[in-house]
């Protein structure tokens, strides 16, 4: 080794630099709470909640639904006529009518924090010589 830490075996080869990038992902941060309070809606959680006990329940329903139609139409005694169209008109008139709500935009909007960092680069000159 010679004074200046060079080998004198590669004087004069080139020796490329060696780059190093570090890169750091963005941070995101949102808070909805004015969004839901704004409109009056529930927090995703109890919302789910709710919905899996509603689901659970009307399953519950249909069943009793159908065990009262089988019950319908085995009941040839009852002398009712036409039991199938009956069934169908009575399925239509439970299911066949939906009530749709539209919600306008909220007041306050989303808070949103978004954070990125510069990367770190650094660049080690292997071989360059003193000045």
């Amino acid at each position: 080794m010679g004074i200046s830490g060079i080998d004198s075996g590669s004087w004069g080869k080139y020796i490329p630099a060696e780059l190093t990038v570090q890169l750091h992902p963005a941070e995101l941060v949102t808070d909805w709470t004015s969004v839901f309070d704004d409109l009056d809606l529930k927090r995703p959680q109890s919302l789910m909640r709710d919905l899996e006990n509603q689901n659970r329940s009307i399953a519950i329903e249909n069943v009793a639904i159908k065990a009262q139609e089988g019950d319908r139409i085995a009941n040839i005694s009852s002398g009712e006529k036409n039991v199938f169209g009956a069934i169908a008109h009575d399925r239509y008139m439970r299911k066949g009518q939906k009530e749709i709500t539209l919600e306008a935009l909220p007041r306050q909007g989303v808070y949103i924090d978004f954070r990125i960092q510069a990367p770190e680069i650094q660049v080690d000159a292997r071989g360059a010589l003193p000045r």
